[in-house]
């Protein structure tokens, strides 16, 4: 009887009558163990809605979009192990705001100079972050997502990067906007669909996921689409945009504030070990429950970032000197800290009893709050935010749900 009453919380998604005998029909789900359930994803995607419409500073909503789009782009470039820095990033990224484009590399070549890698990881970077703005201003709706539409993306994102084949060694190449024409690549040991078989697959997929929209059958789809495999490289890529595109598809991040890209490079390690259990054990959960987790922490992860904000130009606008501010600072990010913490962070720049002095100095200036707990004594900004009573109340709901949060999140307020 147990073991009935099991097999009963299994599902395969894809296995039908018709295609029974599919790649994708072995793949199990058990939607009983996702941990966040789609309603909490749209009730927070909602009350994230309200509070962008009536108190998000706009100033603080505009930089929130373009650091969105930044960072969305760069951690999908770090997807693929690029040795890109944030500034170097930063560089393209306004030749991307500018609508111009990246022409050294012509420039290169009609000078008869070679390419190297770091030219390779900025064309990357300049073809993602390009493709996720104009993905991003789509007007498009979910019926007119097809097998096209798909090898388009993959296209743009891997536009000139080919002939990098000739300059770099090892260099696996894309083949831009053409379905994968091989069966020798192995992700972690993990062998994908025959490629003959992947359009019928990913037709498949897309006749699947237009059935309806909800958070955790877009995880179900990236998770599903990275095992077909669809393309000899830049597979990652296609899933994150894409996953990108369906989460506004379903109505969720309609002011472009937030990617679950960005979460996935802060837990790489993470994603790889799920989406790799994923893969192996044919089990949709590893992977979807991650998606998840970095939905309901990415909408978080807006109201983390205007508290953040806010308390940055609270310390800004006063009158504080050098000392002050090295101190400050490291409670902007943090709703407070102990002395001994304080120490840690301010080692080198000044000694014990001068910062020990300076905390006395800022509080009595009502800058920093004191508070008492046995031997330790906590500091923290005297300032009292909107923003801080909500953010307790979704993290409340976060911490219910999930076994892990990081204490960047946790933390905060």
């Amino acid at each position: 009887m147990m073991h009935a009453q099991i097999i009963q919380h299994i599902t395969q998604p894809f296995k039908n009558k018709a295609q029974s005998d599919s790649f994708l029909a072995s793949f199990i789900l058990v939607p009983a163990n996702l941990t966040i359930l789609d309603q909490d994803l749209r009730q927070l995607d909602q009350e994230l809605a309200n509070y962008e419409r009536a108190f998000l500073n706009p100033e603080i909503e505009q930089n929130l979009l373009s650091k969105n789009e930044l960072l969305a782009s760069f951690a999908i470039s770090k997807a693929e192990n690029s040795s890109l820095t944030l500034m170097e990033a930063q560089q393209v990224y306004k030749l991307v705001l500018s609508q111009l484009e990246l022409n050294f590399i012509g420039d290169k070549l009609r000078a008869k100079k070679k390419l190297t890698y770091k030219d390779y990881e900025k064309l990357e970077f300049f073809n993602i972050a390009k493709t996720f703005r104009y993905v991003s201003s789509l007007e498009i709706k979910l019926e007119q997502l097809d097998e096209k539409f798909i090898l388009d993306l993959h296209a743009r994102l891997t536009r000139g990067l080919d002939i990098f084949a000739d300059y770099l060694s090892g260099f696996d190449v894309y083949k831009a906007g053409a379905w994968r024409d091989n069966d020798q690549i192995r992700v972690g040991g993990y062998q994908p669909a025959l490629h003959e078989d992947v359009p019928s697959l990913v037709g498949q997929l897309l006749t699947w996921v237009k059935e309806g929209l909800e958070p955790s059958k877009m995880g179900v789809f990236h998770t599903a689409l990275y095992a077909v495999h669809p393309f000899n490289n830049g597979n990652k890529r296609v899933c994150r945009i894409l996953e990108h595109l369906l989460w506004r598809l379903a109505g969720f991040n309609q002011q472009n504030l937030y990617s679950l890209s960005y979460y996935y490079h802060q837990q790489k390690d993470r994603y790889y070990k799920h989406l790799l259990n994923s893969l192996k054990k044919r089990h949709l959960n590893y992977f979807t429950n991650l998606t998840l987790e970095a939905g309901v922490l990415s909408i978080l992860g807006v109201l983390k970032t205007s508290i953040e904000s806010l308390r940055s130009r609270a310390v800004k606008q006063g009158d504080l000197g050098e000392k002050e501010q090295q101190i400050i600072k490291w409670l902007v990010k943090r709703k407070e800290l102990n002395f001994k913490s304080l120490t840690r962070k301010t080692r080198g720049k000044m000694a014990r009893q001068t910062l020990a002095t300076y905390l006395k100095k800022l509080v009595e200036e009502g800058w920093l709050r004191k508070r008492s707990s046995g031997k330790n004594v906590f500091y923290s900004l005297d300032l009292d935010l909107r923003e801080e009573g909500l953010y307790q109340q979704w993290l409340g709901l976060v911490l219910e749900k999930l076994s892990f949060v990081p204490d960047e999140y946790r933390l905060v307020v």
